[in-house]
């Protein structure tokens, strides 16, 4: 027979169990509406509490079969211990009504392994104290919980996360770890519960140490695929390391950091606590926050590679695109690798940043593409962004692998987004006084500059004959002793007039190319680059 102990106050009263409540296998405890159930350690052994009023326990609550509260309880479960409390035991609770967290020393689920993960079916409140999860999940329901803020939150210092079903509109996990960090999540995609912890540091494998944000945010979902969600992750001050928060900017990694993806730049909203969102995220993984540093900070650029102009389109041909000649990988041995090319790009270029003090001084290398119309772009299309460089003022210089390279006659300020245009003005590049023979730059047609080309040898001289001549070069390519052979579909510096083949003789040769350049009629000239020794 079922053992049943009902427990129906008058409001405001209250029954006082001080040792441990033990329920064994089919007894119940009803707590009617307006009464107090006050108890110190509880021990469930398939035992239920009906719950319309409040259960006040005081100490610990081992729970190791059934969910502890019946199905039906609207009542209040509070934790208001003198010291700190602990939920064990091998099964889940299952909490209904309220549940409350009124012990300034804090409520957790059990560090050992003899415990389980929870679940709050009502309303999480906080009056004082955290709740921390440990190694355990919780799974709070559709209302948010009240009171929460800088002392009272739920502490995911574990493996435990916080679980809750997000569709589209805002549900917040109010999670943190050694401080308040909250994060909220809306799902425009298919609804699905998600998973969110707090990490006190950056991602493992992420190797930046500054301009970020010393938290990650790890997030999980149950089913794969179907998400579109945006998130607002909330810090403090103090967790910022050398920061720019009017730079802020989201970013996700699915390997520790070791690739991560950075969202827009926009300056963070709040004054301590701060706040920053990102929309339009696919996949879960582990989220952080930095600045322009990692998502890096745009320049509009512009140059022309006169090897590959053509004065009828008044833009460059891209022939060595079309002929799908272009590697994913950088040629500048920079390491950087693209997943394709885009449409309109000519070719890679590298950019580099140099000290403002001395324009000889390399600070950063990039390696990008230059577009038809001379726009160095990224992968996507979109203007050249400039990572990992400390916001400054710098010289640009641009270089390519058969084309003099040039740098700019002035420093500029990378955070102010500058335009620098090499294609209309000679005087933006900076010119050697001990280089008599050429300007800095070549006249492509009327009041249109771009890089010398044909040093195809990469020596800093465009020569046709004598040592070191960009010509050998090019004979040594299709063979000295059949300088009639042509090297077709090739990728080559020795590839003068980048028309994705290799040859000396015949239509557009490049030994012609190399001698248009130095002047047919003065075979013997030499043009030097004009760069800072």
């Amino acid at each position: 027979m079922k053992k049943v102990l009902s427990l129906a106050f008058l409001v405001g009263s209250a029954f006082l169990v001080c040792a441990q409540m033990t329920l064994s296998s089919g007894s119940q405890i009803v707590v009617a509406s307006g009464s107090t159930l006050v108890v110190n350690d509880v021990v469930n052994s398939s035992g239920t509490i009906d719950n319309s009023g409040t259960v006040s326990i005081k100490g610990d609550v081992t729970n190791n079969s059934g969910g502890l509260f019946d199905l039906g309880s609207t009542g209040t479960v509070t934790f208001t211990g003198s010291s700190a409390q602990e939920v064990t035991g091998a099964a889940t609770i299952h909490y209904y009504g309220t549940m409350n967290v009124n012990n300034s020393f804090g409520v957790s689920i059990t560090n050992t392994t003899t415990g389980a993960a929870q679940e709050i079916h009502g309303t999480l409140s906080f009056t004082s104290g955290k709740l921390t999860l440990n190694n355990f999940d919780l799974t709070i329901g559709t209302t948010d919980p009240t009171g929460t803020g800088a002392t009272s939150y739920i502490v995911t210092n574990g493996t435990g996360q916080l679980k809750r079903v997000v569709a589209s509109s805002d549900v917040i996990f109010p999670i943190g770890n050694s401080a308040y960090n909250p994060i909220i999540l809306n799902n425009a995609g298919t609804s699905d519960t998600y998973g969110a912890k707090v990490v006190d540091s950056k991602p493992a494998s992420f190797s930046g140490t500054t301009h970020i944000v010393n938290r990650s945010w790890d997030i999980t979902e149950a089913v794969s695929g179907g998400s579109n969600y945006t998130a607002t992750i909330q810090w403090n001050s103090g967790e910022e390391a050398t920061f720019d928060r009017t730079k802020s900017c989201l970013g996700i990694t699915a390997d520790a950091g070791s690739n991560v993806t950075w969202g827009s730049m926009g300056a963070a909203s709040g004054s301590d606590p701060y706040t920053r969102n990102q929309s339009g995220y696919t996949s879960i993984g582990t989220l952080m926050v930095g600045d322009y540093y990692y998502a890096g900070l745009v320049i509009d650029l512009k140059v022309i590679l006169a090897a590959a102009w053509n004065d009828a389109n008044n833009n460059m041909d891209k022939t060595l695109n079309t002929a799908g000649l272009i590697p994913t990988t950088d040629p500048y041995s920079l390491g950087t690798t693209v997943s394709s090319v885009p449409a309109n790009a000519v070719d890679w270029v590298k950019v580099e940043l140099r000290s403002s003090g001395n324009q000889a001084t390399i600070t950063n290398s990039y390696a990008k593409f230059v577009d038809v119309d001379g726009q160095i772009i990224e992968e996507d299309g979109s203007n050249m962004k400039l990572t990992a460089a400390v916001a400054g003022s710098y010289y640009v210089a641009i270089k390519h692998r058969n084309h003099f390279g040039i740098v700019s006659a002035s420093t500029v300020e990378i955070a102010s987004s500058p335009a620098i245009n090499f294609t209309n003005a000679l005087a933006t590049a900076w010119d050697k006084s001990s280089v008599t023979t050429n300007d800095a730059m070549k006249v492509v047609e009327s009041g249109t500059y771009g890089l010398w080309d044909g040093d195809v040898n990469g020596d800093g001289d465009i020569k046709y004959n004598g040592s070191g001549a960009d010509r050998v070069a090019v004979l040594s390519a299709v063979g000295s002793s059949t300088p009639g052979n042509i090297v077709t579909s090739t990728y080559s510096g020795n590839d003068a007039n980048m028309d994705g083949s290799v040859k000396y003789n015949g239509s557009s040769a490049d030994r012609v190319a190399i001698l248009s350049v130095v002047g047919s009629s003065t075979p013997g000239v030499v043009l030097s680059e004009h760069m800072p020794d």
